[in-house]
């Protein structure tokens, strides 16, 4: 009883998810089309507080299909001396890895249509992590895609050290609580076209 219980609240929780999901990735794709060129913005509401300095590590990622472009941003870091870095995906169910980017440079069609810098390329540990999402909620309540890798990658690198993670948005895709479950991991702070949110504080 008590196992069928379980079961029937993550059916629950899980369908929860996938509405939210739904919901959020329409919201994106129309915001997309409305300003493909929001990621410009990010530069100005982007913390002064958590600014990376001058020979710090920063991940960001390539965008793919609507989410929000953060090369603008991460151009910018890199102009400014900032060493960057790209994801790639390793193995299934496996954290993360990110290798040495920089503008110009050749990327690789990997899985899921993602562009990854070439296997060569040295690794590196970023201190702070630009994150991609599909919904987020101001408390730094993240929603992906639902594979997990960035919960796992994100835990991976807390382990190690202190990180700053900062999803990027467009405002659109903000909703009033984003379902949580044990093991998702939240944002510092989320960055859109239009301000900053920091997230709660860790325990």
């Amino acid at each position: 009883m008590l196992a069928q219980l379980k079961r029937t609240g993550m059916t629950l929780f899980e369908g929860r998810k996938s509405k939210v999901r739904r919901k959020a990735l329409q919201a994106r794709k129309t915001a997309f089309a409305d300003d493909p060129r929001a990621g410009e913005a990010l530069i100005s509401h982007f913390p002064d507080e958590i600014w990376p300095p001058l020979n710090s590590s920063v991940a960001g990622y390539w965008p793919l299909r609507d989410e929000m472009d953060p090369r603008p941003l991460m151009e910018v870091f890199y102009c400014e001396q900032v060493r960057m870095a790209l994801p790639c995906v390793e193995a299934r169910d496996h954290p993360l890895v990110f290798r040495a980017w920089q503008p110009g440079a050749e990327l690789n069609a990997a899985r899921f249509g993602v562009q990854e810098p070439d296997p060569s390329l040295p690794e590196v540990r970023p201190s702070l992590v630009l994150v991609p999402l599909v919904a987020f909620d101001d408390k730094g309540g993240r929603l992906g895609y639902g594979g997990g890798y960035y919960d796992r990658t994100l835990a991976a690198l807390s382990a190690l050290g202190p990180v700053t993670t900062v999803g990027l948005a467009y405002e659109a895709q903000r909703v009033k609580a984003v379902p949580k479950a044990r093991f998702d991991v939240a944002l510092d702070w989320i960055v859109t076209e239009k301000r900053a949110y920091q997230g709660a504080p860790r325990a």
